[in-house]
């Protein structure tokens, strides 16, 4: 009987090492390892997107992951990669809202994490007042997928400048303009960027005021006003001379719906540590932002900057968090699988327990019948060896069933006695 026990022991184990590498597949499968390296689309080459991922870099590569840096033709092309699943582009920089020709079901945002400025510079010896002063000069807007390109587009610039002056980037278009070559250029990045320091404080060249600026954010929601106060250049100087009226965008960082949400986590952290200060158009914490009006949002990167990190990734690094974070999936999932299955097998026991005792009862009960008659010394000798069997059987019980123990014990004793009054006589 307890050979049964022991067998139906022996396949429960086995059944729970089966759920045990049934939950690991599992858990494999719908919580796979993070990749120790993912892909930035970034935009033009030393342009404020890739100044930016060179910092998340920096950040990531402490925490042991690999952030590639590709740089792009624009947030046309970097919207494009990332909405490609056959692409191997996870993350990406956007400024100019959500296009109608793309297909964004596939991306979210880890929020917006800074203002784009849209910075016009110019060189004449005569302050241009607005935009009309614009109509009819070279200026250099940059490649069609660029997010100022298509900033000069949508204010209808009459721009007569030749492709090849017209598509300039960066130091190439800042070139172009000390030559004489174009009139014009208009730039995006960050107030601290070199290139942008250089131009404001260059005294041939001028920055465009937008004395309409507000008006511009209502035909434009997409766009933001902002003002670069006078003197904050250099403040003994008084560089610029007075405030000036800046047109900027927002800058989302996007990522591929199926990137991993450890990667997510330390993405998050990176853009924290790198927008979460003061800047000369925002307060400190201002960003990166809980929400993107163009894109939904990343559970794990909102709760990041709600709450914080988490116990787990505050303490261990990305290795360890990981397997941690695994381990106690696989835990949870057997453990919910193994409690209800441990429950039925208490019952199972106890069922084979009674089972047992009922069967040792009985052949007691039998022996009692047979011992009511008179019988021969050979057939009381088969009776006392069938007892001593169950004797046997009955110290055998464990001791959390000693009421049944001693019951059995005291049948067994009555059955002896009259044994032995058989034989005695």
């Amino acid at each position: 009987m307890f050979k049964r026990i022991g067998s139906y022991f022996l396949a429960s184990l086995v059944g729970l090492v089966f759920i045990v590498s049934l939950a690991w597949i599992i858990v494999d499968y719908y919580l796979p390892a993070p990749p120790s390296k993912i892909i930035v689309t970034t935009g033009t080459k030393n342009g404020a997107f890739e100044s930016i991922a060179k910092q998340y870099q920096a950040i990531m590569a402490d925490s042991g992951i690999n952030l590639e840096i590709e740089n792009s033709e624009g947030t046309g092309e970097n919207l494009a990669r990332l909405s490609d699943l056959k692409s191997n582009y996870q993350v990406g920089f956007f400024s100019e809202g959500n296009p109608d020709s793309v297909d964004i079901k596939n991306i979210m945002s880890l929020g917006q994490v800074s203002y784009l400025p849209y910075w016009i510079f110019y060189r004449s010896t005569k302050e241009w007042g607005d935009l009309d002063d614009l109509k009819g000069k070279r200026i250099a807007i940059g490649p069609d997928s660029t997010g100022r390109h298509k900033f000069a587009k949508a204010l209808h610039l009459d721009i007569n400048t030749p492709k090849a002056d017209l598509v300039l980037s960066g130091s190439e278009a800042i070139k172009a303009m000390r030559e004489g070559r174009v009139d014009a250029i208009i730039i995006t990045g960050a107030f601290s960027l070199p290139q942008i320091q250089e131009l404001l404080l260059d005294p041939s060249i001028r920055l465009l005021n937008f004395p309409r600026a507000e008006a511009l954010t209502k035909i434009f929601p997409q766009l933001r006003h902002l003002v670069l106060p006078a003197g904050i250049v250099d403040f003994e100087k008084n560089i610029p001379p007075h405030d000036v009226n800046i047109i900027a965008t927002s800058v989302s960082v996007l990522v591929r719906k199926d990137l991993h949400p450890q990667i997510i986590y330390y993405l998050a952290q990176a853009l924290e540590k790198v927008h979460s200060g003061i800047g000369p158009f925002h307060n400190a914490g201002t960003f990166p932002t809980q929400y993107d009006t163009g894109y939904p949002m990343s559970s794990e990167a909102h709760d990041y900057y709600k709450n914080g990190p988490s116990l787990i990734n505050r303490y261990l690094p990305f290795w360890a968090t990981n397997y941690i974070v695994r381990l106690l999936t696989i835990l949870a999932t057997i453990l919910a699988v193994v409690m209800p299955l441990f429950k039925q097998l208490a019952k199972l026991y106890d069922w084979l327990i009674k089972r047992y005792t009922n069967s040792l009862f009985q052949r007691l009960r039998l022996m009692h019948i047979e011992l009511q008659n008179t019988l021969d010394p050979e057939k009381l000798k088969t009776l006392e060896r069938n007892l001593n069997s169950i004797d046997h059987a009955v110290h055998l019980l464990p001791m959390r069933h000693t009421d049944l123990y001693f019951s059995l014990i005291s049948r067994v004793d009555n059955e002896r006695k009259l044994i032995e009054k058989q034989l005695a006589s």
